[in-house]
């Protein structure tokens, strides 16, 4: 089980986070919009270790191009990363058809991160009843069992597409 500091995350945060539950966050923009972000433990491709990250506007207004968001949820994730052997898992939103935006927003937002040659990205995708979901994992480039841990996502989307 991960555990994760708001204190840790507000001393660099542009925006102050405030603890939700366990690893879920709350923070408020500049614009009013409310934000939750955090992770929750997944066992989809693997037992244990993988948690998948999630961002919700919890406000259900229309976003601003905010460069603040993007400072937060990096401080977000580098808090995660900090924890041992983890591997995060993000799973692009389908509930309104924009998720092939979302993967590349999420795509950009990496590779534009400093720190991303620590850090390996995959990304898959699946089409189940005519719905395409985007999926990716991150994970540090030192994890001793990033083979596996590889394998085992490829693996499951293969065997869970019905395309």
């Amino acid at each position: 089980m991960i555990h994760l500091s708001a204190e840790t995350i507000n001393t660099r945060s542009p925006y102050k986070v405030l603890k939700e539950d366990d690893n879920i966050f709350i923070f408020k923009t500049k614009y009013g919009i409310v934000y939750s972000a955090g992770f929750m433990q997944d066992t989809s491709f693997m037992n244990d270790g993988v948690y998948q990250f999630f961002l919700i506007n919890k406000s259900r207004k229309k976003g601003r191009k905010d460069e603040d968001i993007y400072e937060t949820v990096r401080v977000i994730i580098e808090e995660f990363f900090a924890q041992k052997e983890t591997i995060m898992l993000y799973i692009c939103d389908t509930t309104d058809g924009r998720q092939a935006s979302r993967d590349r927003m999420f795509r950009a937002w990496f590779h534009s991160y400093v720190e991303s040659a620590s850090y390996s990205m995959y990304t898959e995708s699946m089409v189940i009843d005519q719905v395409r979901y985007y999926s990716s994992i991150l994970i540090r480039k030192d994890h001793p069992k990033l083979i596996t841990i590889l394998s085992s996502f490829t693996n499951f989307f293969k065997g869970h597409t019905q395309e």
